[in-house]
């Protein structure tokens, strides 16, 4: 027995030794991964670099700082995923407000202001009295186009460091457009001084471009040819300032336009970043043909990046020429974008007739989305693009049973139901909202007015809707619900007395005055029901409505008719 108890003591030290090596060994291949993914970040090696995160993830997925890299990758390129990464960042790390910033900052330069107003909305109290936050809120404001309000916070910002130009340059820029003459004309003056700053090089060119924008703006020619030169005598002026300078000659219908595009298209031939800025400058400017005839002209390495490849594609769907958009996504791997490559690949298939492969490639594209928000939204937004309402509802659907946080996606889902009269699925889909938040009292009501139009009984939504009137009364929504309970019961002076206790103006609500025009003329008030009867006609509803409400205006019509 001590031979045996020894011999166990011996396996379990070694078992005990050859996990603290394998998880020194993990630990130790973290850090190298770390090491090498910063290395090319410094080189500029953004491949290698992406190689490197990409091990590091799979060895941890929870690593927080390469998710943070990933998501500077993806940005850099403006791609939507980076907001997905940002996203992960925030999930493994909540209590970080700088990474719910950062969050919210990469969706407004990705133009999605849902996901940056929830990021800021998610930041404690405790952390929003802070340079960083009125900063970010400032510029979400803005892209809102809700001025007051990011002027309020940038005056803060600057407020609690007042020496800072850039705080001061951000509320110049939110005044300059502005509608108030004064403040742009001091919001300009204020620019001017920052332009001529001789020692920030950063803020200089910043003021001198928001000043280029607004002389393109108000159709300033010399000014905005000026001020753009200006930008061009910088030391190692940036891409987006050359592109800046061809808005100007565009704009102006300068002579020198067709030679500075051709400059830009050289340089740009070799860096998809730079191919992806000046396509989307030609978008809306030039013809799409014109912009893919360059595209398919680069070197082959630049076409088959797949940032370039996109661009291509979005050409190709714009010129609707599918066999050049099969052409162009039929090989090669996309990473992240691998869904959006099958779906611009069903495109193609279907704009040749070729249905039954192209709905093949389009249930591939939703697996390779593999439940992720990201490429789910990508794959909506393209089927949004090309009008396809039956697959815009299915990832909708996709998305709001796999991500029930996403209230956009249920709005979104539910207003699409209503527009295509699917009663039930909308029943369906409101109970899911009732069953996850039992709280939400307006989603109970809206499930059992659904299952009376459906005399869906097992849903039980006559006890519902009494329920929800005992526990609201003045509530009109409610209240109607309920009126309309009592008028399915046979009951229709109790309805009626449930109704006209609303104010006057809750009866013209649309939904409110649907059902007590149809409670009037079941009454044999027809000369009043006819008002609301008209009111309620003007909107679109669902089929179950519209029938009641033409059978209530048929018995006006029948009464109104002389008897023989």
């Amino acid at each position: 027995m001590r031979k045996l108890a020894l011999g166990i003591l011996c396996l379990t030290a070694v078992l005990l030794l050859g996990y603290s090596g394998h998880r020194s060994y993990q630990t130790w291949k973290q850090k190298h991964l770390m090491t090498m993914a910063r290395r090319f970040l410094a080189q500029s090696d953004w491949r290698n670099e992406r190689l490197s995160l990409l091990e590091l993830l799979r060895v941890n997925p929870q690593n927080v700082e390469a998710c943070r890299l990933m998501a500077d990758l993806e940005e850099r390129d403006r791609l939507p995923v980076a907001l997905s990464w940002r996203k992960r960042v925030v999930d493994w790390n909540p209590r970080s407000a700088s990474d719910k910033l950062a969050l919210a900052e990469t969706a407004i330069k990705l133009h999605d202001l849902k996901s940056a107003g929830d990021a800021l909305g998610a930041i404690g109290e405790a952390d929003r009295n802070s340079v960083a936050f009125h900063n970010v809120a400032g510029s979400f404001f803005a892209a809102a186009n809700e001025l007051a309000r990011a002027e309020a916070h940038f005056k803060e910002a600057l407020r609690l460091d007042p020496e800072n130009p850039a705080l001061e340059l951000s509320l110049a820029v939110v005044r300059l457009h502005g509608t108030n003459a004064d403040a742009k004309f001091g919001a300009r003056n204020i620019l001017s001084r920052l332009g001529s700053n001789p020692t920030n090089s950063n803020l200089r060119c910043q003021a001198i471009r928001e000043l280029t924008v607004d002389a393109i703006h108000n159709h300033q020619k010399d000014a905005s040819l000026a001020l753009s030169n200006r930008l061009l005598q910088e030391t190692n002026p940036p891409f987006t300032d050359r592109l800046l300078r061809l808005e100007a000659l565009w704009v102006t219908k300068n002579e020198g336009f067709k030679m500075e595009l051709a400059s830009l298209q050289r340089e740009a031939q070799m860096d998809p970043s730079k191919v992806q800025e000046l396509i989307m400058w030609e978008s809306g400017k030039l013809p799409p043909g014109e912009s893919l005839s360059w595209l398919q002209s680069l070197p082959a390495d630049t076409q088959t990046n797949k940032v370039v490849a996109l661009l291509k594609a979005e050409r190709c769907v714009e010129l609707q020429d599918w066999r050049s958009l099969q052409k162009c996504v039929e090989k090669g791997d996309w990473g992240e974008l691998e869904p959006v490559r099958l779906a611009f690949d069903s495109r193609a298939l279907r704009g040749q007739g070729l249905t039954e492969a192209g709905n093949r490639e389009w249930s591939l594209a939703l697996q390779a989305a593999n439940n992720q928000e990201a490429s789910l939204v990508m794959l909506l937004r393209l089927a949004g693009e090309w009008n396809w309402l039956s697959e815009r509802e299915v990832i909708l659907q996709t998305i709001v049973a796999g991500h029930p946080s996403e209230e956009w996606a249920f709005q979104d889902l539910a207003s699409a139901l209503f527009a295509s009269g699917q009663t039930r699925s909308l029943m369906q889909l409101y109970n899911l909202q009732a069953t996850r938040t039992p709280s939400n009292l307006a989603a109970k009501n809206n499930v059992a007015i659904m299952a009376l139009l459906l005399n869906e009984q097992e849903l039980k939504p006559h006890q519902i809707a009494l329920d929800l009137y005992r526990e609201s009364p003045t509530n009109s929504s409610f209240a109607t619900t309920y009126a309309f309970s009592l008028y399915l019961q046979g009951k229709k002076t109790e309805a009626l007395r449930v109704l006209d206790s609303l104010k006057p103006q809750q009866l013209e609500t649309v939904s409110v005055a649907a059902c007590y025009g149809i409670l009037l003329e079941a009454t044999g008030n027809r000369a009043k029901a006819k008002k609301y009867l008209d009111l309620a006609s003007k909107v679109q509803m669902l089929p179950e409505e519209r029938k009641l409400i033409d059978s209530a205006k048929r018995g006006l019509e029948q009464s109104a008719a002389p008897k023989s």
